[in-house]
């Protein structure tokens, strides 16, 4: 058996090695021109005062490189770069790098595109997949499964976006769909599974519940300062929509965990009484609560960075930034935490209810 399970893996690890070989010489299926860098030299072209007294130096490379696929492959073509010293809007090229060409394979022309990056995916997609099945088996092949069919419907929603459908009815649809996929993708069809499903949904309505709510106590919030909602006529909706779909995540995570670990008591104890399995689940609850909670102001604070650091370089005041941007953060925030907290008491006692319905009267396993 062991024997049997080290083949497999030695397979498994064949297959990602292959992947990965094969996205580093798959010029041929190209239909963009594609190049090697076979030697670079560059100098500086002049220098401007940059925000916040900082010098913008600007670049121009002269790259000669080898052409990797169409009729004019192996032809030597020489062609010019120009980037700045931050590479904001503009890129650095060094030699080895395989780029990608404007123009035609019958006819490349004289600039780059971008770099050819489908390798770094292979080898970090292929790695994660790989893991996946050789540390967790079958469960992690179902993870990858849920990914792809994750993946899919997503695709779908943005298309029906871009087709000019309501965007509350899509992403209400592809939050449904979202929690099926995955819940039954990695629990199958078991009762923690119903469980997990309805408390998550449950959950789900009652945070935007209170968050229409408070917009209709309060008033609506101001989405001018938003950059990618700036253009569009409906900003409140788009909002609304990515507070649903942000939550979404951390609020399966504290049903699922809470659901298995309500049926796992059941399974152990079939007698235990309602209230003692309560108990229980909300005791397992609080123990993930502020690990949830963390990993939400962890995401937010990582995703502010980049903001914070661009503005500030564009001479924008931090008090400006924080008065302006920060408070949609914050809005987020603070919903997906309430999703949390009220995820425990909703999870807990569906999960308990459901768990002690005997069995015979339900058509799943336990």
């Amino acid at each position: 058996m062991k024997s049997c399970i080290f083949h497999k893996k030695y397979l498994l690890a064949g297959i990602y090695i292959i992947f990965v070989l094969f996205t580093c010489c798959n010029s041929r299926f190209y239909h963009t021109p594609l190049a090697k860098i076979c030697s670079v030299t560059e100098k500086q072209t002049l220098s401007r005062e940059g925000t916040r007294g900082s010098k913008e130096y600007y670049y121009t490379q002269n790259i000669t490189a080898r052409i990797l696929n169409g009729p004019h492959k192996g032809e030597k073509i020489t062609v010019s770069n120009e980037y700045t010293s931050s590479q904001v809007q503009t890129k650095k090229y060094h030699k080895g790098d395989t780029v990608l060409l404007s123009g035609s394979k019958e006819s490349p022309g004289k600039t780059i595109r971008s770099v050819k990056r489908d390798g770094y995916l292979a080898l970090l997609a292929g790695g994660l997949f790989f893991l996946l099945i050789c540390i967790t088996g079958k469960q992690g092949f179902y993870t990858i499964i849920s990914l792809i069919l994750n993946t899919v419907i997503f695709a779908y929603g943005f298309q029906a976006f871009t087709e000019g459908k309501n965007i509350l009815n899509i992403c209400n649809v592809i939050a449904v769909l979202f929690s099926l996929t995955t819940l039954i993708c990695l629990n199958g069809i078991h009762r923690k599974t119903f469980s997990s499903v309805l408390s998550t949904l449950c959950v789900l309505f009652l945070i935007m519940a209170l968050f229409e709510f408070s917009i209709y106590m309060y008033g609506d919030l101001d989405y001018s300062n938003l950059e990618y909602l700036g253009s569009t006529g409906n900003s409140a909706d788009i909002f609304w929509a990515d507070i649903m779909l942000t939550g979404l995540g951390a609020i399966m995570d504290v049903t699922v965990t809470i659901s298995a670990a309500v049926g796992e008591i059941v399974r152990k104890n079939p007698s235990v009484s309602l209230r003692r399995l309560i108990h229980s689940g909300r005791e397992i609850g609080y123990d993930i609560m502020g690990t949830m909670i963390n990993v939400l102001l962890f995401v937010l604070a990582s995703g502010m960075i980049p903001m914070f650091i661009l503005k500030m370089n564009n001479d924008i005041s931090f008090i400006t930034i924080v008065r302006y941007h920060i408070p949609y953060d914050i809005c987020r925030f603070l919903i997906e935490s309430i999703g949390i907290v009220l995820a425990i008491p909703v999870s807990v006692f569906i999960a308990s209810a459901i768990m002690k319905i005997p069995s015979r009267k339900r058509g799943v396993r336990e």
